[in-house]
């Protein structure tokens, strides 16, 4: 197979895993506290820079697994469990198994028990890793996480970062994990919170943004099947003339 087949091709695949990437964001688009999935183009000359050859390698690749953590936007609700984070941090849950999963889905109610669930029916945590339980849903939380309970009692909803973003893994619907029995060592408290009461952080994705990339990468990956059919027909051709004689 020649250089330009090569080219071709990883052109062809970079472009499919990037329209990979755009359909999750799009998909995404209404799920509430969803931060957008990234992909990184990256052309492979290093390789040829080391003295490796660059026969039987893709020439370029993409780096998948990136998140882009900026701030969606925030509506009300009118609901006063429903939760919204302004700036940094993420909202600790845990799942009946036990698993811990960080998340900006603030879309809060009370389950049977008085515990603060997320739409997935994972408990929010407070600070000594407990389910937050309220005794009913009309009740008053501050910007600092404070929540008001009867009698002039409290508690408090903690929010959780990262010196590091690198450290979580993306999963379904929001949430995020770090290696499991690391997330005390990996995480921070948020020392100044911005949680906003009967509010929600909306999606970062940029639908106008993602339709762009997404024509411009069909665009070009119907380039590339252009390229390998003509590589194709010319290889085609160059093998007729070496059977000649």
């Amino acid at each position: 197979m020649n250089r330009g087949t090569y080219v071709a091709l990883s052109g062809a695949l970079v472009r499919q895993q990037m329209m990979d990437t755009i359909s999750h964001n799009l998909s995404n688009n209404e799920t509430i506290g969803f931060k957008k999935g990234q992909s990184v183009f990256k052309i492979m000359m290093e390789r040829a820079a080391n003295g490796q050859s660059l026969e039987r390698v893709n020439l370029a690749e993409i780096e998948e697994g990136f998140t882009d953590f900026s701030q969606g936007n925030l509506s009300p609700s009118g609901v006063p469990t429903h939760l919204a984070i302004q700036g940094e941090g993420f909202f600790k849950v845990q799942d009946e198994q036990g698993n811990v999963y960080y998340t900006r889905q603030g879309s809060l109610r009370l389950d049977s028990e008085g515990r603060m669930i997320n739409a997935q029916g994972m408990a929010l945590l407070g600070e000594d890793g407990r389910p937050i339980t309220v005794p009913n849903p009309d009740i008053t939380i501050a910007e600092d996480g404070t929540i008001m309970l009867d009698e002039g009692q409290q508690t408090k909803i903690p929010l959780y970062t990262f010196d590091d973003y690198s450290v979580l893994s993306r999963q379904g619907g929001g949430q995020f994990t770090v290696p499991k029995g690391q997330e005390r060592q990996l995480e921070t408290l948020v020392t100044d919170p911005h949680i906003f009461q009967g509010q929600l952080e909306g999606s970062n994705v940029n639908l106008m943004q993602e339709m762009s990339q997404m024509v411009e990468s069909t665009r070009v990956f119907e380039a590339c099947q252009k390229m390998l059919k003509t590589y194709h027909s010319l290889a085609s051709e160059a093998n007729k003339l070496g059977t000649l004689g």
